[in-house]
């Protein structure tokens, strides 16, 4: 079948990993595709790339895809529990803070939400997740916008030889469970995969000491997610195979305050995301094709602060956005290759908002078209010294207005406004020696603003939201240079040093009393050290280690210069993970985790401090029978209470599962 024709290899798709030495080699030296959207060795690729692979997500205790990132050095994933309501996570990219800074793709796909950048990381189950790509560094050289910090690319599982279903329950803390089974049936020259996930949570008291809702009416936060996923491909030849996908995913977040109101939905998102794909790979040459769309609404109400017993405002969020992309490369000499792509995406959202008891109504649309031509270079100038050259131009079109009927609410309608953007990249790797690589790069990346801070004014009380169409793009000038040294097959060391020189941030700006302005506001800069590890003192027996430092700093903003020379908020200046991993003869494993955060700052004049945190994570898999096993997990073992991102982290939580395979 496909899983093993080179055409499976050069999407990186699929490891069937049967022996330890060669399971060894692929979490040592995978097959990567997002660095430079062409398969190649992670020794062979000039940017700084980590890797997570599926055998370590089946030894992990997270049950998300943003919380299998927090050992990746330069990323900081903030979701404090699974408990946690999806649109809490957060996830940042080399100190550049925010979820829109850091494209993040599934199978290729952009995930980043129009309306507000934000991503929805429980569209896929970790138990459908092949592994995870993560590309540090400025990408819109190839990626386009978001990808100021980096990209996240989140590779889906692919149908399994013969025929095999898996299903899994887990109960654990706050009334926790969840519910999982997978099929795969492969059909001659056809394979098919389907999935389906429930978690639920009763959750926990979230709230931070210094928030404004009193103690009475302050409620656990809990969630219920559904997860279900469809996998079709088939082979045409022995050199292509077309596929087809569709997953869907529906996160509710319960409970916020008391004693709350009939009918009251704190949120509730659904989401859908069809795709259809081409591959083609004859050896010298290799073609995609690419179309998704992705559908997403969301129902979000607000309670009257006076009493949270009845609803203030009744929110529906609708998103839709249609794309396709190509790409082909070709070897044209020995040694060099070129590989060109076009890329288009269509979008737009759609929110509307009632006030019951009043005829007041409220719509915001924006629209957003863009398409791009992107080229790559890649030259092996020596046996040791490859080099890569990258540029995409992007062109795009956006429009929005917002009508409100309520007496004295903000109403604006925009002309459509059109700009574009060129993002070249210079990378290069030279090869010291067999084990020991030295690489550098350097490019340019932008991130487009967001439909929200475009064209949604909104008023909260006495103070009104302006939005701001004359939002220009946030533009980074990016360099990093670092060092690779590999350890045969027992494990690798990586260095990088990294600069972000950043313009036009867009921030939220305080203009009076009653108005608050989005704005760009000059420059800002990160810097910073990324260290990685990873050995095998004996084959049983893992050990990876990361360390980030970083100072993301506010370097000019004229309308409030008391901000310059100030920390980005919720950004940590370190943080670090060590983890070991144990398996005996038999089949079962231990693991053990440590991880540190450094402090943060919780406002723009870094007078609220976030105060550093280290937790601790154990746990292990027993095999029960041939096709059964068990799972027990304790995170947060010193039951510590930490400052998440807005909320306070849980305590000790303790989760008991049991999988089985047929």
């Amino acid at each position: 079948m496909f899983e093993r024709t080179r055409t499976s290899l050069s999407l990186a798709t699929v490891f069937a990993c049967a022996f330890p030495a060669t399971l060894l080699a692929a979490e040592l030296d995978p097959v990567v595709v997002t660095a430079t959207k062409t398969a190649q060795s992670i020794r062979e690729v000039p940017a700084a790339v980590s890797v997570i692979t599926r055998e370590q997500i089946e030894r992990s205790p997270a049950s998300t895809v943003d919380q299998l990132l927090s050992g990746v050095p330069g990323l900081y994933a903030a979701r404090m529990d699974a408990s946690s309501p999806n649109r809490i996570a957060q996830t940042y990219t080399r100190g550049l803070p925010g979820n829109s800074r850091t494209l993040v793709l599934l199978d290729g796909i952009p995930m980043n939400v129009l309306y507000d950048g934000q991503v929805d990381w429980s569209q896929l189950s970790s138990q459908d997740v092949e592994r995870v790509e993560v590309v540090r560094g400025a990408s819109s050289g190839l990626h386009g916008a978001n990808a100021m910090g980096g990209v996240i690319n989140v590779l889906s599982r692919a149908p399994e030889p013969g025929v095999v279903t898996r299903v899994g329950a887990e109960y654990g803390s706050m009334d926790s469970k969840r519910l999982s089974a997978s099929h795969s049936h492969n059909f001659g020259r056809t394979a098919l995969r389907v999935s389906a996930s429930h978690f639920t949570s009763d959750g926990y008291d979230m709230w931070r000491p210094d928030t404004t809702v009193p103690l009475a009416n302050r409620d656990k936060i809990g969630t219920v997610k559904d997860n279900a996923t469809l996998r079709l491909t088939h082979e045409i030849d022995t050199a292509s195979f077309v596929e087809g996908g569709l997953s869907y995913m529906k996160d509710e977040a319960t409970g916020f305050y008391k004693p709350g109101a009939s009918g009251y939905q704190p949120s509730t998102r659904e989401q859908w995301v069809p795709t259809l794909r081409y591959v083609r790979d004859d050896g010298g040459a290799q073609s995609s094709v690419t179309a998704y769309g992705r559908l997403g609404k969301q129902w979000a109400d607000t309670l009257n602060p006076a009493n949270y017993r009845t609803i203030s405002e009744e929110g529906v969020y609708e998103d839709r956005t249609f794309g396709m992309s190509a790409q082909h490369s070709r070897e044209i000499l020995v040694g060099h290759r070129l590989t060109v792509g076009i890329d288009y995406i269509d979008g737009s959202i759609r929110n509307h908002f009632d006030y019951p008891g009043t005829t007041r109504q409220r719509d915001t649309q924006g629209d957003l078209s863009r398409y791009a031509l992107f080229v790559q270079d890649e030259i092996s100038l020596t046996g040791r010294w490859k080099l890569n050259l990258a540029g995409r131009y992007d062109r795009w079109k956006t429009g929005g207005n917002q009508t409100d009927t309520g007496v004295g609410q903000p109403n604006s309608a925009y002309r459509s406004q059109s700009d574009g953007m060129f993002s070249p990249k210079l990378a290069t790797l030279f090869k010291l020696s067999d084990s020991v690589n030295l690489r550098a790069s350097a490019g340019k990346a932008f991130n487009l603003p967001d439909m929200f801070n475009l064209y949604a004014n909104t008023r909260r009380g006495a103070t009104t939201y302006w939005a701001n169409p004359n939002l220009t793009p946030e533009r980074v000038k990016a360099y990093d240079a670092g060092v690779d040294v590999y350890f045969g097959r027992r494990g690798s060391v990586k260095a990088t040093l990294y600069y972000n020189d950043a313009e036009d941030f867009i921030y939220s700006v305080q203009r009076n009393a009653t108005n608050v302005d989005k704005i760009n506001v000059g420059a800002v800069t990160t810097r910073g050290l990324e260290l990685e590890a990873v050995y095998r003192p004996i084959v049983p027996l893992s050990l990876a280690a990361s360390y980030t430092l970083n100072r993301s700093r506010i370097e000019e903003n004229k309308r409030n210069t008391a901000l310059e020379g100030k920390d980005l908020t919720n950004v940590p200046r370190q943080h670090a993970s060590l983890r070991a991993d144990y398996q005996f003869p038999a089949g079962a494993t231990l693991f053990a985790a440590l991880r540190y955060v450094g402090k943060r700052y919780g406002n723009d004049l870094n007078t609220t401090v976030y105060k550093a945190y280290t937790t601790g994570d154990i746990g292990g898999t027993y095999p029960i029978s041939k096709s059964v096993s068990a799972r027990l997990t304790v995170a947060n073992v010193a039951d510590k209470r930490y400052d998440g991102i807005g909320y306070i982290a849980p305590g000790r939580t303790v989760t008991a599962g049991i999988g089985a395979s047929f």
